[in-house]
């Protein structure tokens, strides 16, 4: 089977290197592709129209600036060049994190971004869970969701004060996060390899699928003008105003976001070379025994440690284990991926069977170099913003509803994060290329800590 691509699809360097246009690992085969709620009916834009705000791209982020931008009385267009969800939004393992990497904690934050901005994307995060599952609850969105919370192992002993560190950080922001001792995270993951985790209840997971095309179709009920299969191809100004083509139509509005991450195709060179692509591998099994539920993750969290090449895996309502991460080489990374991950997991999780995978699929994710989510203008009225970094979906969710409320003037701490001119990064098409010296580095660093113990 042939990974299906869009019109107009333009491979980067790590897709011409993996030959994924060929690959056996493809979006249709992915699980949640065959298990979400069907996308809502759209057209393709044909013709000119006019808008007060058009938004560019269908993701998580998209969506949520759209639809709340409806909310607060806004005419909205929403341009998706395939369906909702067709890029990253809809490939993940589905993780709503509350959170960042390891490491950027809101001492970070405030570092980065200086005391008021960095709290305020602080809080905008520590809400990203309980937002995602209220708009869930609020539209009636079907995704499987389940907040039952995420935890963050850590893999050594060494960690211990960061966890502690981290687990006081959030408490004083007033978050319901905390620490388990070892023996709770056995319990908890049905492995004693670990000697704590981090704890927050208000995380969870779903199907990113189902949930991304939910949110379209709230948007759509809320107002907004969703156009799919129209790709924009040009974003040129108009009078004081903005023009977006697409394939078949245009778009004059008195703002412009886009939102599409690293799918941009070249609209807003600059924006996007300010972050990398990173392709992730994902992968689910045949249905296992459910017996095993009542040891492995019995409390239906969702898991992510905190090694560099880290491990994640959480249970899906029929009794599948959804897992995955990066691959070093490209080249046949699709057709090893399942096989490695699932040895992973099972190297970590003893009570697990032999594993093998019913359904395997890639995406890419965004990532900044300082890993933070951005706003950068183009021109006036017209903005690219980019959020993913591996923790999407609270996240961009968030953020879309920040962006929203700034552009509405509906909040009177300005915009979520600083707004900047695009700070490129040189060479970005040979960025995705670090992962192959970075991975193999990161393998040999999560295995001296483990061994120090």
């Amino acid at each position: 089977m042939s990974t299906p691509t869009h019109r107009g699809y333009k491979p980067n360097v790590f897709d011409r290197l993996a030959n994924t246009p060929h690959s056996s690992v493809s979006f249709k085969s992915s699980l949640w592709h065959a298990t979400a709620a069907p996308a809502p009916e759209t057209e393709a834009l044909e013709g000119d129209v006019t808008a007060e705000f058009v938004v560019v791209g269908g993701g998580f982020l998209g969506c949520s600036t759209a639809l709340h931008l409806a909310e607060a009385g806004h005419d909205v267009v929403l341009l998706e060049a395939d369906e909702p969800g067709f890029g990253a939004s809809g490939r993940n393992t589905g993780f709503v994190v509350p959170n960042l990497l390891t490491g950027l904690d809101p001492k970070f934050m405030r570092e980065q971004l200086g005391e008021d901005a960095g709290e305020r994307l602080c809080r905008m995060l520590g809400e990203g869970a309980e937002l995602t599952f209220d708009l869930i609850n609020r539209h009636g969105i079907e995704c499987e969701a389940r907040q039952a919370g995420w935890l963050q192992p850590i893999h050594s002993a060494s960690k211990k004060e960061w966890l502690k560190d981290r687990v006081a950080q959030w408490q004083a922001l007033g978050r319901p996060v905390r620490e388990l001792s070892a023996r709770d995270v056995a319990e908890e993951t049905g492995t004693d390899q670990y000697h704590g985790a981090f704890l927050d209840p208000t995380g969870g997971h779903l199907n990113p699928l189902g949930y991304v095309r939910g949110l379209a179709r709230a948007a759509i009920a809320a107002g907004v003008r969703l156009f799919t299969e129209s790709r924009v191809i040009g974003l040129d100004r108009d009078g004081a105003g903005w023009r977006v083509r697409a394939d078949k139509g245009s778009v004059s509005a008195s703002k412009v976001m886009l939102t599409t991450n690293v799918s941009g195709d070249g609209l807003a060179p600059k924006a996007e070379g300010t972050q990398f692509p990173i392709t992730l591998f994902q992968c689910a099994t045949h249905p296992l025994d459910p017996a095993l539920r009542k040891t492995v993750l019995p409390n239906d969290r969702c898991c992510v440690d905190t090694r560099k090449e880290i491990i994640a895996f959480r249970w899906t309502p029929d009794n599948r284990i959804v897992t995955g991460g990066l691959m070093a080489s490209p080249f046949g990374a699709p057709e090893r991926a399942p096989a490695y991950h699932l040895e992973r997991l099972r190297s970590l999780v003893p009570a697990l069977p032999e594993l093998t995978s019913e359904f395997a699929w890639q995406g890419r994710l965004g990532a900044a170099r300082d890993f933070l989510p951005r706003i950068m203008e183009l021109g006036d009225g017209a903005w690219s913003a980019i959020a993913c970094n591996g923790r999407g979906m609270a996240m961009t969710t968030a953020l879309g509803r920040a962006m929203a409320r700034w552009l509405h003037g509906g909040s009177n701490e300005g915009p979520p994060v600083p707004v900047t001119a695009p700070d490129p990064m040189l060479l970005p098409g040979l960025a995705p290329l670090a992962l192959s010296a970075w991975l193999p580095w990161n393998r040999l660093s999560d295995r001296r800590e483990t061994q120090a113990e």
